[in-house]
């Protein structure tokens, strides 16, 4: 997921308890691009000669509405890095601040931590 805002509701002054804090994120999904079959089953695979694996931004039925759901940010597991696939010519509008808005197509780094190489390539 991408996060985009993060919230908490406004809770009474006497309330006790701390509000609970959420973010609304948009969800990315694994390319069916590159697959292998694994013990009989058939799994996602990393991209050849980087391998990362592919993901893509989910987009409704249509293709211009991102698909972004609600959670608690106590639900966060991992924190990903994600790489824009730039193809044979990078967008000129493409920086810091742009690349996670202007790009549909990511390669995931899974090698940020040795912890995501670990999970991720053992989760099959």
């Amino acid at each position: 997921m991408q996060v985009r805002l993060v919230f908490s509701p406004v809770m009474p002054l006497h309330s006790n308890t701390s509000p609970p804090v959420f973010f609304y994120g948009e969800f990315f999904k694994f390319s069916g691009q590159h697959r292998a079959n694994v013990d009989g089953n058939d799994v996602f695979a990393p991209a050849p000669n980087v391998d990362m694996f592919l993901l893509h931004r989910h987009f409704r039925t249509g293709g211009t509405t991102r698909v972004g759901d609600i959670i608690r940010l106590t639900d966060v597991r991992e924190i990903l890095e994600l790489v824009p696939v730039y193809g044979s010519q990078m967008d000129l509008r493409l920086d810091c601040n742009t690349s996670l808005d202007l790009t549909n197509t990511f390669y995931m780094n899974n090698f940020a931590s040795k912890e995501t190489f670990h999970a991720i390539l053992t989760y099959q």
